[in-house]
């Protein structure tokens, strides 16, 4: 009886049950459909949250191990140019030039000179002696001029090619850093999707020729290290004989006007002719990277031969990290962050220079320290007491592990942005 009556039920209502439980299920599925997916799109951001963490610690990572690399270099880079640019050599010629003087007046006002002969004779003796050794010996003033020219060439020198092998350094390590993510991520999608690589006959080939081609790459700032700072020198004498031509070494200058000369002689530096070859970039290529035809010469210098052999044999990989390093280096943004670390670099001289001098560094004043600073920066030094202290100041670079010149210009307007640009180069 109770199962007449359900049955009836049901078949009386039979449509709406239907609908009912057709509406129950797509609502149940829709729900475990929202479900899934928003599940799916909390685990895609977590996802992408940790790929941006990872690729934020390797970038970190990069440029501390950019920082590093300059480090364990730029004593090399140094040595060439403080052999090159001997100041302390002009430095004793001139105090020697000063002892003589002192003993002669002290010889004169101890002795009286009777016998004019005698004195004519042992003067000929010595100018022939002198003339004997060969060497032309050079007057007080020009010993002087040397040392203004040779002691700003060799500061100025020291700050461009030391800011060039920070540049030089990053964009190589970002390269290589960018490449080495990318194979990272490629392994990782198809790891996750279930695909698997296939292994080709001569794999491990492959791969120590691509670790040797990258080798040979970083292999290249040894033309920055030992040729490639000579450009950068002389580009630095010219403009410097320009700016302190009309300088001597008894002028008065405030730090100030120091300063400004120091910044007019930056600009000449970088300054670009219409002359192609006269161009700052160009300058800069020539001074990091080798041309082409002396590539083979920088490896011979720092691969063994079973390396220069790989790369006679396959350098494809090879010369689009040369060629993508000159066009970053050909690009207007690697100008600005030259005059950035550059700028750096000559504002830490200065803050050094303030300190040696006044026991005070010649930072930005603030409210505080208004009159402070402007008593610093405008008191009157002779060329000559600010010269000697650009020879310490030179004399800083060599300070190792920790360097005030290279930690400030490391940390350069423009050099992080520059660094990061190259992860978006997916081309190569």
């Amino acid at each position: 009886m109770i199962l007449t009556k359900l049955r009836q039920f049901l078949y009386r209502n039979r449509r709406r049950l239907l609908i009912t439980t057709g509406i129950s299920a797509l609502l149940y599925l829709s729900y475990q459909y929202l479900i899934s997916k928003f599940q799916e799109y909390q685990q895609r951001l977590t996802e992408e949250r940790f790929s941006r963490e990872q690729i934020k610690r390797r970038f970190e990572q990069t440029q501390k191990d950019s920082l590093y690399t300059v480090y364990s270099l730029v004593p090399v880079l140094n040595n060439g140019i403080f052999e090159s640019l001997a100041v302390e050599k002009i430095t004793r010629d001139l105090q020697a030039r000063r002892l003589e003087k002192g003993k002669s007046n002290v010889a004169l006002n101890g002795s009286q000179v009777d016998d004019v002969s005698t004195t004519t004779a042992t003067n000929a003796t010595n100018v022939t002696e002198a003339t004997g050794a060969g060497e032309v010996r050079k007057s007080k003033n020009e010993l002087w001029n040397d040392l203004k020219i040779m002691s700003l060439t060799r500061l100025l020198t020291l700050i461009y090619a030391q800011s060039s092998l920070i540049l030089l350094t990053r964009l190589q390590l970002n390269i290589l850093a960018r490449r080495e993510y990318l194979e990272d991520a490629i392994k990782l999608a198809s790891s996750k999707h279930g695909f698997v690589k296939k292994e080709f006959p001569g794999k491990d080939q492959r791969d120590e020729a691509s670790y040797v081609n990258e080798q040979a790459y970083l292999s290249l700032s040894w033309w920055l290290l030992n040729r490639g700072w000579v450009s950068i020198r002389q580009r630095v004498e010219r403009a410097v004989r320009e700016t302190f031509k009309d300088i001597t070494p008894r002028a008065e200058l405030t730090l100030d006007d120091f300063a400004l000369l120091l910044n007019k002689t930056q600009y000449l530096i970088e300054q670009s002719s219409d002359s192609e070859a006269d161009q700052f970039t160009n300058l800069l290529l020539s001074t990091v990277l080798p041309p082409a035809n002396l590539q083979n010469f920088v490896f011979q210098q720092t691969l063994d031969y079973t390396s220069c052999s790989f790369i006679g044999k396959d350098s494809d990989s090879l010369q689009v990290l040369i060629e993508e390093t000159q066009n970053y280096i050909n690009s207007p943004s690697v100008g600005i962050v030259m005059n950035s670390l550059a700028t750096s670099g000559i504002s830490t001289a200065l803050n050094t220079i303030a300190h040696y001098i006044h026991n005070k560094p010649l930072i930005q004043p603030t409210d505080q320290d208004t009159e402070t600073h402007r008593d610093i920066s405008q008191r009157k030094l002779k060329l000559a007491v600010l010269l000697a202290n650009v020879g310490k100041v030179a004399n800083e670079f060599k300070t190792y592990p920790e360097n005030s010149f290279i930690n400030s210009m490391d940390s350069a307007e423009g050099l992080d942005e520059l660094s990061a640009s190259v992860y978006s180069n997916f081309e190569v």
